[in-house]
């Protein structure tokens, strides 16, 4: 009897978890970054919206001092990270505008989408620092427009040869920018993983409710 109520008690989990994309990502581990059409950090990730001004958000969830002291961060000074966009747009998505953090600069390679990426090396100055609002901050707004239907996959991954971190995408807590780079990690799960998709919807691959429930099983 008792392993008969164990199962069911493992297949009625699943049956909430496991339910068919809903293009719904849900951040659930410090430190994650992830493109949204909601600035909290949660919701839809992606649009079937055609020639239409559709906003996106570059959001990073619960920044966390994973390394130190645990404790959350409540100012961003900076952060380092590129879109990856396949196929190439040219031809298919426009970037029309993007708003960066109140008295910053970028001095990534940001301005063409026709080399198939946007990359940012922000700078905030120590005077206006993004603020982190219930566990979220806005790095970027975009303004996008797609005009043809064909998908456009978003993933994010570290910035070339200037990155902080080889290999890694970071933000970073004081105007000590030397000093404090935090690694921030794609809400995909990999850098490879779409968070985005204009004309299609992207998941999340894991989350920590399924990580437990596998941990049933051992």
């Amino acid at each position: 009897m008792r392993k008969f109520l164990f199962a069911v008690s493992v297949i009625a989990v699943l049956s909430v978890l496991l339910v068919p994309g809903s293009g719904i990502a849900e951040p659930t581990h410090p430190n994650e970054i992830g493109l949204y059409l909601s600035p909290d950090g949660y919701g839809a990730t992606g649009t079937f919206e055609m020639m239409a001004l559709v906003d996106v958000y570059l959001v990073l969830t619960k920044p966390t001092d994973v390394q130190n002291s645990g404790a959350p961060f409540d100012n961003i000074y900076g952060f380092e990270c590129r879109l990856n966009f396949n196929p190439n747009p040219l031809g298919n998505l426009y970037k029309l505008q993007d708003d960066l953090p109140i008295l910053s600069i970028n001095v990534g390679d940001s301005t063409d989408m026709t080399q198939g990426f946007l990359e940012y090396i922000v700078g905030i100055a120590a005077s206006n620092p993004l603020a982190v609002v219930d566990e979220a901050a806005v790095l970027i707004t975009f303004t996008f427009m797609a005009v043809t239907p064909t998908p456009t996959e978003v993933t994010l991954g570290p910035v070339g040869t200037y990155s902080s971190i080889p290999g890694q995408m970071v933000f970073y807590t004081n105007d000590q920018y030397s000093d404090d780079a935090q690694v921030m990690y794609s809400v995909g799960g990999s850098h490879d993983a779409p968070v985005f998709i204009f004309n299609g919807e992207a998941v999340a691959v894991e989350n920590e409710s399924f990580g437990s429930v596998k941990a049933l099983y051992r």
